[in-house]
């Protein structure tokens, strides 16, 4: 009977362990791993830093202000002036993980009149390096300017991306 018993267990107990060891080998193969650096699926990315674009122009954002400026261009032989908006965040309203809009309170513009003013920045497409920024604008291509906050909240919608957003351009890197 030991002889038996000890055959067995030799036989199976190496079964046994090497079954386990092909059934973990088999869960790691199947589930993945996250590629270095690259957040879970339903991880958003971090809007602060500085993001640029190939032209001049960029966003400054931290956890409570954002600074969009432009460098002078010239177009058809018309010459734009550079601009600047420095602003507070008031709220950072996801539409999903990877976009939304940053409703902002101005406290400083190159352009007059708009100091207190809400305005209202899409983005989409956010990953750790690459996003695309668009300010509302209106059908006369004027920047969007909200008087009160309640209001921004209920203009600055997933609703009126398509109305607000002429164009994304090529986005911005970090």
């Amino acid at each position: 009977m030991f002889f038996f018993k000890n055959l067995m267990h030799r036989r199976i107990v190496p079964i046994v362990h090497g079954a386990g060891f092909v059934a973990l080998l088999i869960i790691l193969l199947l589930t993945g791993c996250p590629q270095t650096g690259s957040p879970p699926a339903d991880t958003k990315v971090s809007l602060n830093g500085e993001w640029t674009d190939d032209y001049g122009s960029g966003y400054n954002i931290t956890s409570s202000s954002l600074e969009y400026y432009t460098a002078e261009s010239t177009w058809e032989e018309v010459t734009y002036p550079a601009e600047n908006i420095k602003g507070s965040i008031k709220e950072i309203k996801n539409f999903s993980k990877d976009a939304g809009v940053i409703i902002v309170q101005i406290t400083t513009s190159t352009t007059t009149g708009q100091a207190n003013k809400f305005i209202g920045v899409y983005y989409k497409d956010c990953t750790a390096s690459h996003i695309f920024f668009a300010n509302a604008i209106d059908a006369s291509w004027n920047l969007i300017l909200i008087d009160n906050l309640n209001e921004a909240k209920n203009t600055f919608t997933v609703d009126n991306v398509t109305t607000h957003v002429s164009s994304w351009g090529s986005g911005y890197n970090r």
